[in-house]
């Protein structure tokens, strides 16, 4: 099982309303790549949180760990907001990125506890106290982990060293995200980690 871990939004309204982000881009390109993948995250306990969980189970992303918080609604973006951009506010919803729900380290810890058999954990533009349990779970786990920072952010103090850090910018559709998705689908399928860790660096730079 391929674990995801970041922040989740609604794009859109409607029929064409879908979960948007970096998180999602490569939750949804492991699901497509034949694994089984559960994303942890926090929304809203809103009609647009709903809405998100409905697209998640479209692309076959499970969301046992997804938490809804009552206190702050869910980040929703217009269709048209720029890549990079943290969106245009639509009633009922908040600016994308740091402006919906927060997951707390606390969450990670339990929702990493209550997901069983785990093989890659992928962490995308967390909180330090955030990605140290996400760290942690992956010790005791023996899993491969997958850390995805904001560009210039470098590599984060205390990874394994094996553990493999990679700068992207999180925008609403990523090329980069679903060659993410894909080396992970690679990994908790038993491909050569080198093999897979080529593949990636090849369909980036495609």
């Amino acid at each position: 099982m391929i674990v995801v871990i970041g922040s989740l939004r609604l794009q859109g309204s409607g029929d064409d309303a879908d979960v948007a982000g970096l998180t999602a881009s490569i939750a949804s390109a492991a699901a497509a790549d034949g694994a089984l993948v559960e994303v942890i995250t926090r929304l809203g306990d809103d009609p647009a949180g709903d809405t998100v969980a409905l697209a998640l189970t479209r692309r076959h992303v499970g969301h046992v760990a997804v938490l809804r918080d009552p206190a702050r609604p869910t980040a929703v973006v217009s269709p048209d907001a720029d890549d990079g951009d943290p969106g245009v506010p639509q009633p009922g919803g908040e600016p994308a990125g740091d402006d919906g729900p927060r997951l707390e380290a606390a969450d990670a810890n339990l929702a990493l506890r209550y997901l069983p058999q785990i093989s890659v954990v992928v962490p995308v533009h967390l909180t330090d106290d955030v990605l140290a349990e996400a760290v942690d779970a992956a010790s005791w786990a023996e899993t491969a982990l997958v850390v995805v920072v904001r560009p210039g952010a470098g590599v984060p103090d205390g990874l394994p060293p094996r553990a493999v850090t990679l700068e992207v910018e999180d925008i609403e559709e990523s090329a980069a995200g679903d060659a993410i998705g894909r080396y992970a689908a690679a990994l908790d399928r038993g491909d050569a980690a080198r093999e897979a860790y080529d593949a990636l660096l090849a369909s980036v730079r495609a």
